[in-house]
This record gives C-alpha cells, structure tokens and sequence, in this order.
C-alpha cells in the first residue's frame, strides 16, 4: 500500500493512500477511493477497513447502506422478506415468536447495542421458563415454551440479514451458547389401548344416525384407519379418493390464517408427506356411504371438500370441540385428533407391519421420526420377542 505524506496549507502534516476496493458485484465495475489520517498507521487502518466495509456492503457502493432505528426495524424488515420465502404455517409460526419472544426483548434496542452478554442472558431466562414452566396437558405456559433455540436461530437470521444490508458489522447471536433443556414427562403420547378403541368403536356405533353424526364418525374412522394428520384431511376433495385402487392421494393441508379462503395450503406438511395411502375396503364403503349422504343422494358434479356438509366445512375448533364432547361422552381418554394418528400407528407396530412401511404411510421425511415415537408403543412384542428368544435356543 502506497501512502504518500502530503503538507496542508495550514502546514499540517497528513497521510494519503489511494484504496482499490474491488469490482463492483451490481455494476462491473472498479471501485476505488482514498483514505487520509494524521498518521501513517491510522491512514492504514482506514484504508483496511474501506476494504472491509465494502465486503460487508455486498461489494458494491451502488446499493447505500440501510439504516434501521432500532431492533425492531430490522426484524420487521427481515420478517417482510422472509413471508416471501415461505409457506403460511412457518409463516404463523415466525410471526408468533417474534411478537410473543423476540421483539418484547429486543425491539426498542439499538442494533449495535446488543451484544452477546446480552442475548445470552435473554436465552438463558427462557431455558429457565422452560424449564420451570407448568406443563397442563403436555402444553407448558404461553411465553416459555421449550423452543428457545429455534428462537436464537431466528435472532441469528435476523441479524445475518441486517450484515448483508449493512446495517450491522457482525452478528453477536452467534457467540451465544444456548442451555440444556430438561428432560420432562412432557412428550407423553397420547393413544387409544385396544379396550379404549373398542370402547369408542362401540360408542360410534351406537350413536343416532343424524347427518352430523355420520360426518364426525366418517371423519374420526377414516383417521383411525389412515394415520392422516387432522389438517391433511380437512383438506382432501373427492378427487383425492380413488374408488377405483381404493386409494388417498395427499398434497396438501389445512393451515391456520386469518382468511377462511386461504387455508388450504399446497404440499403437505414436508415432501415425504405428500404421499398415496391405502384405504381398506370398510373405509371405503364408509365413504361411499357419507359422500351420498353430502350429495343428498343426488350426483353431484362439483368437487367438494371431503369432510365438508352443505357447502361449509368447519374450521379446526370447531372439529375439535365436537370432538372432545364425543370423547366424554364415549368415556374414554381426550387423545386428540392427533391420538387417532398414534393409534394407527400402534396398532401397525403391534401387528408386526414393517417401521418403513408405517413411515411411508404416515408421511414422515425420517426413518428415525418413526422409530423414536413409536416403536416404544408396541409393549405387546417385548414379551414375544423374549420367549421366541428362548425358543430359538432351544431349537439349537
């Protein structure tokens, strides 16, 4: 680096260097400029950190550098441009934590305040939330749930973001080391024992046979038999259902949002779970019997959706609701639309269906996924396995 020693009118000395910076990434072209200090040293130290700054900046001095007031400003900005990338769930999800976690902490913050210390404190406050919180029916409080780490990934998006920008030189989220979450007895899954499923196999068999009646028992049976998620099966049409190969197709699910008119969401919930499950031929006199049923016994040429009763299909609550009333009144435990699916899933295990199978037909993007929850599930074999065990020695 040239630097040249120059005399001002005043007679003060001072120091100059010209400083290439690069190429331009935006236009193609060179960039240089110059840097002047009282020192030789400092005028090397400005010229580093042109060069610096320039890296920073995206290479380029066309694009100017984007001032933000505070936190807030920021995660906003980087929330805008990441709703653009996504789909409407990881939406929901994103917009949740910041409102409820990240801006209440950080948002009237100076971005180039916050340091490590700082997040790190932030961080270690929600471990101790989580791991302290009440847990009532395997939720813990609103504002201390368990994932705290996912939130310090979104904190280091954020501020990865605003380094592109420029508005930030570095990212202090990525010096935080988030704590250990305890171990609680709050992934208990919740399913249906082969006297519960009885029991409220029996009580849907008794139950009046009003419209609505027949709509709830084809829903919770058809899940029963499918392992479907609840939104994957809200948002099936009767095209999704060959009569034919005696098949569902599933590719797409309910999300929740504001707009009654944009809940379904293409693709289902990862890429493994868009899939084609196999109906038995029970389900699907069920749904032959339910879809006359919604057509009033007419042929209906529209197509509708499939667990949907006049042209309304009812939001997630509501599905919900009815569905708890029928477990009370079944007597058997609240499992949850989700315990229909932990069900199926058990009741394959128990009956020696092979784990990959069971994936495929649940949707899960992991062999593991599938394993960790439920090969624990079937209890019965664990006897069996034993005495084959000994029976195999004594083939010997």
């Amino acid at each position: 680096m040239k630097i040249k020693k120059i005399e001002k009118k005043d007679g003060t000395v001072a120091y100059r260097t010209n400083v290439y910076l690069g190429v331009d990434s935006l236009t193609g072209k060179q960039v240089r400029t110059t840097a002047t200090a009282r020192t030789r040293k400092m005028c090397e130290m400005k010229a580093n950190q042109a060069i610096n700054n320039f890296i920073k900046n995206g290479s380029t001095v066309a694009r100017k550098k984007v001032v933000f007031e505070d936190f807030g400003q920021l995660a906003l900005s980087w929330f805008d441009n990441y709703k653009l990338t996504v789909r409407t769930n990881s939406i929901r999800v994103a917009n949740n934590y910041l409102k409820v976690y990240i801006l209440p902490e950080l948002k009237a913050y100076k971005i180039n305040k916050i340091t490590p210390i700082l997040l790190q404190n932030i961080i270690n406050n929600w471990a101790i939330n989580a791991n302290t919180a009440v847990i009532r029916n395997g939720r813990r409080e609103r504002g201390k749930c368990k994932n705290y780490k996912v939130i310090l990934n979104i904190i280091k998006r954020i501020f990865d973001y605003g380094m592109q920008l420029g508005a930030v030189n570095y990212n202090p989220a990525t010096q935080v080391i988030p704590p250990k979450l305890k171990d609680r007895d709050d992934t208990k899954i919740k399913y249906f024992d082969d006297e519960e499923l009885r029991k409220f196999l029996t009580y849907l068999d008794n139950l009046e046979d009003t419209d609505e009646n027949i709509l709830n028992s084809t829903l919770y049976r058809f899940l029963l038999a499918t392992g479907l998620r609840i939104g994957e099966a809200m948002a099936l049409n009767w095209s999704d259902i060959d009569f034919t190969k005696n098949t569902v197709t599933v590719n797409k699910t309910i999300v929740q949002t504001e707009s009654r008119h944009s809940r379904v969401q293409k693709g289902a919930k990862t890429k493994e779970s868009n899939r084609t499950v196999s109906l038995d031929d029970d389900t699907v006199s069920i749904l032959r019997a339910w879809k006359k049923i919604q057509n009033e016994k007419l042929i209906s040429l529209s197509d509708k959706a499939l667990f949907s009763y006049k042209g309304v299909l009812r939001t997630y609550p509501s599905f919900a609701s009815i569905l708890k009333r029928h477990f009370k009144k079944a007597g058997v435990p609240d499992i949850g639309f989700h315990g229909f699916r932990h069900t199926h899933a058990s009741l394959l295990m128990n009956n020696d269906v092979n784990p990959k199978e069971i994936q495929i037909r649940l949707g899960h993007a992991d062999y593991s996924i599938t394993m960790n929850l439920y090969s624990h599930l079937a209890k019965d074999k664990k006897k069996q396995t034993a005495e084959k065990f000994a029976n195999i020695l004594k083939a010997l």
